[in-house]
């Protein structure tokens, strides 16, 4: 081969050489130019994502610092198909055994150029990191996102007070909701509005805050720095609670049911429970009407139950005494104006007491005519009916003063026994425990602390009273009527001392249920049974009440025996627990 041929090859050698790079340097300045920034976010994007996890939300306790709410670490995996340069293939044959998906699957995915973003796998336990991440920092277009499952270990305890957080990790219901800001660690959440009352009550003694335990303990992959809530919740009471509402709502075939149990003195809840309830851990799955806290939300017709109101106020204006009379005219009766009512036994001439005790529409109405429009509509908003009360939980409702708001001569036939009304399960207990609280109105309340993830303090919460409603003298005449009315005691059950006995002082109520657009439904009812023990120093308060038992019977046969078993369990377990039952004998001062 000549010198001019080999000349010749060289040159074109060089020439195409200088092409390529040429071309190459056009890319490059192209890339870097065009292109640079939007790659450089890319990059510092999915760098960002490697190392700022999302945060995990706090722990949930209960009174004693046992969890009901926690976080598990999760990871996801992603990529950017349009950034990667590794060949598909080699990609999803290393991260085949780690995803736990087909090589041709996760493939097919990567092939996409034409998308910057797909998941690979979801929800991947947090020890697969050890795997991913020296893959994910060899592998541009490859990352991962580490994030929090939020976990409750009891299931369906205490479930609609706890509530659920959505897939964005916010908080939807209960308590989740409602301090989702503190168990995120967030400020964006204004302070609590301020009580609009005269009366501000506090439980003397000293602090004694509840410290959860770390969180390290429970999650080592965690770095959450997420604040606790712990709560007024008891866990033992509220089982025992669940149990006994669960079962009497079984055995009558109800279509629904609460039961709350509030601590007398301070308007603690120390447990709340409805039915039906579910899951925390399958939310999704749930019934929908399973996920509704009917204590707050369901509205009803009290019935007889809230005759107690009306005899309340008549007594607190010095119109009656417990031994005041009205006839009750052999169980009919006719309101002037207005419609005929009827007691389900005839009675003649009864003393206020008697009229509580064998719950005499009649009678009651009497007592409501001495009282008067004005008066009646006043106590009934004194009380706290038709009006929030203010508990720490969403979504609460108000209940109606319809027929307060428009009265007219049927109304004087309805309002004084409970009808033409309807309230909340929670506003017809904190009714009843105004008088057990010496004729306080206390603001019910479900949180009582809520703290760093060290247990130090954040947020102290303390009992308020929302206002003064009867005289103490009062208070303890309605008490004395609410033990004869109730003819109720429970005993502690004691396992090794003699049992002791307590008066219960209560009140039953079964109401014709209504419907919209139907009237009162034959043969529906509510039943409800109220009241707190032990009647001479009260120290728990507490609500039953069951939709549409089967077979309509009454509040005595249905609600009475669920009563009976918390009360007597709840009982027994406070006075075994003596530092705990130190609280109800600690002097309230008011200011």
């Amino acid at each position: 081969m000549n010198s001019s041929k080999i000349t010749r090859r060289m040159c074109i050698v060089f020439v195409v050489l200088q092409l390529f790079f040429g071309i190459l340097i056009v890319r490059l300045f192209l890339v870097q130019l065009l292109h640079g920034e939007t790659l450089r976010k890319r990059a510092a994007a999915q760098g960002e994502t490697r190392g700022q996890p999302q945060v995990k939300r706090g722990l949930i306790c209960d009174r004693h610092g046992r969890v009901l709410a926690l976080n598990g670490g999760l990871i996801s995996v992603y990529a950017d198909p349009e950034f990667m340069i590794s060949a598909p293939e080699v990609v999803a044959r290393k991260l085949a055994p780690l995803l736990d998906k087909p090589e041709s699957e996760i493939a097919s995915i990567l092939h996409k150029k034409d998308r910057k973003f797909v998941w690979l796998k979801r929800n991947l336990q947090y020890s697969a990191l050890t795997e991913i991440h020296p893959l994910a920092t060899r592998i541009r277009g490859l990352g991962y996102q580490i994030h929090g499952k939020r976990f409750y270990p009891k299931g369906e305890l205490a479930c609609h007070v706890i509530g659920n957080t959505n897939f964005e990790n916010k908080g939807i219901q209960g308590i989740e909701s409602r301090y989702n800001d503190y168990l995120l660690n967030k400020n964006s959440e204004p302070p609590p509005e301020k009580p609009k009352f005269s009366e501000v009550v506090h439980v003397a003694g000293k602090k004694q805050p509840v410290r959860p335990p770390a969180f390290q303990e429970i999650d080592e992959d965690s770095n959450t720095d997420g604040n606790s809530v712990i709560l007024t919740i008891d866990e033992y009471i509220q089982h025992l609670t669940e149990q006994a509402l669960i079962a009497g709502c079984k055995e009558w075939d109800a279509i629904g049911g609460v039961a709350v149990v509030m601590e007398s003195k301070t308007g603690e809840i120390l447990a709340m429970a409805n039915y039906p309830n579910y899951d925390l851990n399958r939310y999704s799955k749930s019934a929908e009407r399973s996920k509704r806290n009917l204590a707050l939300w369901m509205r009803y017709e009290p019935g007889s139950v809230f005759k107690i109101i009306t005899a309340a106020a008549a007594v607190n204006e010095q119109l009656m005494t417990p031994e005041s009379v009205e006839d009750c005219e052999m169980g009919t009766y006719r309101v002037p104006g207005g419609p005929v009512i009827h007691d389900v036994k005839p009675n003649g001439v009864l003393t206020l007491g008697q009229i509580l005790r064998k719950s005499s529409n009649i009678g009651i109405t009497k007592v409501a005519t001495r009282l008067g429009q004005e008066q009646l509509d006043k106590y009934t908003r004194k009380f706290g009916f038709g009006q929030k009360t203010g508990i720490d939980l969403p979504y609460e409702q108000i209940g109606s003063l319809y027929a307060l708001k428009n009265w007219n001569e049927y109304s004087l036939g309805s309002v004084p026994f409970g009808q033409g009304i309807s309230v909340t399960p929670i506003q017809m207990l904190n009714a009843m425990n105004t008088i057990a609280a010496d004729g306080l109105l206390m603001r019910p309340y479900v949180t009582r602390q809520i703290a760093y993830r060290d247990g130090q303090p954040i947020k102290q919460f303390r009992p308020i009273a929302v206002r003064r409603v009867l005289s103490k003298e009062t208070a303890k005449q309605m008490t004395q009527m609410l033990v004869g009315a109730a003819s109720l005691s429970v005993k502690e059950k004691a396992e090794t001392a003699e049992a002791k006995e307590y008066q219960v002082a209560g009140k039953t109520g079964t109401a014709q249920k209504a419907e919209k657009g139907i009237g009162y439904a034959n043969g529906k009812v509510m039943t409800t049974f109220v009241g707190f023990l032990p009647a001479e120093k009260p120290q728990i308060s507490i609500i039953v009440v069951i939709d549409e038992p089967r077979g309509s019977p009454f509040s005595s046969k249905v609600t009475v025996p669920i009563f009976k078993q918390i009360a007597e369990e709840t009982i027994r377990y406070l006075n075994q627990h003596s530092v705990f039952a130190q609280r109800f004998t600690s002097p309230i001062s008011v200011r």
